[in-house]
């Protein structure tokens, strides 16, 4: 079920296909740009599934964090395991309820 705050151009309320670019969609991700490589269905506001490479850490609150994941395949569970110790917890980059497709 989708959250009452998901943005309605979401990748949780729009879907996304493989291979598509997505950028952040709130502060926590601003200037976040990545490329999913499995399709995401709609209808899902967490983590994104699969793997997919970050292009742009973009200027948020985990920029400096995630430069470590620049241009190489990844995914929701590496990420977060690199920023929760750090930010104590849930992350939300990643999350479908807040990226856009670009």
């Amino acid at each position: 079920m989708l959250s009452h705050w998901t943005n309605p151009m979401s990748v949780s309320n729009r879907g996304a296909a493989a291979g598509t670019v997505l950028v952040g969609g709130g502060l926590s991700n601003r200037g976040v740009r990545l490329q999913v490589l499995r399709e995401q269905a709609k209808g899902d506001d967490g983590p994104l599934k699969g793997r997919f490479v970050i292009l742009d850490v973009g200027d948020n609150m985990y920029s400096q964090s995630l430069r470590f994941l620049l241009d190489r395949e990844t995914d929701a569970a590496e990420v977060m395991g690199i920023l929760g110790p750090e930010y104590g917890g849930y992350v939300h980059v990643v999350n479908a309820g807040i990226l856009v497709l670009d």
